[in-house]
């Protein structure tokens, strides 16, 4: 009897361990968090990356990238830098923040709203470890404002929305300095570098593209270089100054090496913004090679984009071309808004594609923390009430190419139908896309950026024709080679460009109705403009007659956008602010005054 209970034993044991066993192996352990390494590049011009056509400002590393992964060539953002980050920080449309008017000059006291939860602390929600390297430019007037106190761990950069590349000064009244000369206002300027909230004056007379990249592969080296950190995913948002213009004593600013390389461009304030270009380009290539030296690289989801366009004229001028796209930075125009971005990572299913379907800078909050396994749900509680991006990860991640690499998918999930351009009643302009169509209401700096301007990078002699050796040599492209030596097949990298490069004619005229003769010209200050950007992309034929029903839905889409808007949060200078009074530094000077001094 008791060999016959050990026997029922034994055979027990072996029964549950079977069991046991299968049932791990039918429900293996979760898919490993990806590594997001969100980069953000600051007025980079539609037409200052190869990419998209040009051959004057090389950009291999982005190209290499771009073109193993997806290129979003429908992506807008907001047209200046604070709104935009508000945007990406928080998936909510700067309207609903009160973030759509303007920009945070440094003495001014206000920024994104405390009651904001972003990005960042929803994915440190998830386990993530949290680092942003660079600009803010979301508020730092309390300590509160700054990234340490909203979900990041780690900050190192600056809070303000620019600064001298190598003394990072920073000025703070910039706009009048530039738009009225003759008054010689003495700018407030202080330093304006931190690690976290410490003043770091050590790095003065390095260059700042160079100072950012140094962080970032050093924190990717240590959180790669750290066993406890094997299961625990990095969320690293690198947000470069370059190519924004520096300080308006010396706005645009690159090592010499890097501007004798580019001879050719006959413009010399061009040739140091390819300079600059070309330094971001070489930065992104080494957070490539870091990622995999860091064993990080395939476990990695790597997002590329621009938080408006370029500046060719005007207030901080960069010399940045949006060509052939209508407008700058600043304007509602296809050139200001209609922005540089794409994705790669070993995630996608069908990588070496073009998407055009249509993204807003607010899609990004929530389509990352959907690849990072979080819940939709989570980001639509009570505590968000409403929230404007939309999930791409299906576009971007999940869409199959059912046929050949070299075919484009015949259909793409398509979440997002229209985009809000902005409704900025202060400045008094509104602009809306919705399908085909895109509503011009107004418009900014009273129509002087209303017009087609920038460099083709066409007319100067001597520019190296485009070759796909420049990307195979580059440090981006050299580890996408080692992980598939098909990579960067020729063939696909030429078709992709010319599928990424906007053309102002070949798609003109749409088959769907009749094409006046006469397009009545666009003057939105007196009354909206109606364009098919499908169609015509550069803005060029205004439809206002030819489509009025299609013109009256689209207004009447904005004035239900409108009533959901809440005030804009700006506040005027605060002249104790002035790095003067804080020995020469940038700081949250509210936070050493009386507290009923705001």
């Amino acid at each position: 009897m008791a060999m016959e209970a050990t026997s029922r034993r034994i055979l027990l044991l072996f029964v549950l361990t079977y069991i046991n066993l299968m049932t791990v192996e039918g429900n293996p352990p979760p898919e490993k968090k990806p590594h997001i390494i969100l980069i953000m590049a600051d007025d980079l011009g539609w037409n200052d990356v190869s990419y998209h056509g040009s051959d004057q400002i090389p950009t291999p590393n982005l190209d290499s990238l771009a073109y193993d992964g997806v290129i979003l060539n429908n992506h807008y953002s907001q047209a200046l830098c604070t709104p935009s980050r508000s945007a990406l920080m928080t998936g909510r449309y700067p309207i609903h923040t009160g973030m759509q008017h303007r920009v945070i000059l440094p003495s001014e006291p206000w920024g994104l709203p405390l009651s904001e939860r972003l990005l960042s602390q929803d994915l440190k929600s998830l386990g993530y470890a949290t680092h942003i390297v660079g600009k803010w430019h979301l508020g730092f007037h309390r300590k509160e404002y700054t990234p340490t106190y909203r979900g990041f761990d780690s900050h190192y950069g600056f809070w303000s929305g620019y600064q001298d590349y190598y003394t990072h000064q920073a000025q703070g009244t910039y706009f009048f300095n530039q738009l009225f000369p003759i008054l010689k206002i003495e700018p407030y300027q202080g330093l304006d570098m931190r690690r976290g909230l410490e003043v770091d004056s050590a790095t003065i007379g390095l260059y700042s593209t160079d100072l950012f990249t140094d962080e970032a592969t050093s924190i990717i080296s240590a959180h790669g270089g750290n066993p406890e950190n094997s299961q625990k995913p990095l969320f690293l948002y690198v947000a470069f100054s370059a190519p924004h213009a520096g300080n308006s004593d010396d706005p645009l600013q690159a090592p010499g090496e890097s501007i004798d390389k580019f001879q050719y461009i006959a413009d010399h304030e061009r040739r140091k913004y390819a300079a600059m270009v070309s330094k971001l380009d070489e930065a992104v290539g080494r957070l490539v090679k870091s990622l995999e030296d860091a064993g990080m690289l395939e476990d990695s989801i790597i997002a590329f984009l621009s938080d408006n366009g370029g500046q060719t004229e005007g207030i901080n001028m960069n010399k940045g071309s949006n060509y052939p796209l209508k407008g700058e930075k600043i304007s509602p125009w296809e050139g200001g808004v209609r922005t540089n971005a794409f994705v790669w990572s070993p995630r996608i299913k069908s990588p070496g594609r073009i998407s055009n379907q249509l993204m807003h800078i607010s899609d990004w909050m929530p389509t990352l923390f959907s690849a990072a396994g979080g819940d939709q749900q989570t980001l639509r509680a009570a505590s968000r009430p409403r929230l404007d991006g939309y999930d791409m990860s299906g576009v971007i991640f999940d869409t199959v190419v059912a046929t050949t690499p070299l075919r484009p998918p015949a259909h793409e999930y398509q979440p997002r139908s229209e985009v809000l351009i902005n409704i900025d009643d202060l400045d008094g302009y509104a602009a809306i896309r919705i399908g085909n169509y895109k509503l011009v209401d107004g418009t900014t700096a009273f129509g002087m950026q209303d017009h087609w301007v920038g460099d083709s990078g066409r007319d100067d002699k001597g520019i190296p024709a485009y070759s796909v050796s420049t990307l195979t040599a580059s440090m981006a492209g050299q580890a996408l080679q080692r992980r598939s030596p098909t990579a960067l097949d020729e063939q696909n990298v030429l078709r992709l460009r010319g599928l990424a490069t906007v053309d102002c004619h070949s798609q003109w005229p749409p088959k769907d109705y009749a094409v006046p003769k006469i397009f009545p010209p666009c003057l939105p200050l007196l009354k909206a403009c109606l364009f098919d950007v499908a169609h015509d992309p550069c803005e060029m034929r205004n439809l206002c007659l030819t489509l009025p029903d299609v013109a009256v839905s689209l207004r009447g889409r904005l004035e239900k956008l409108r009533v959901t808007a809440v005030p804009p949060n700006n506040r005027k200078s605060d002249p104790r602010a002035d790095p003067k009074r804080w020995n020469g530094v940038w700081t949250n000077w509210n936070d050493y005054l009386r507290p009923s001094s705001g």
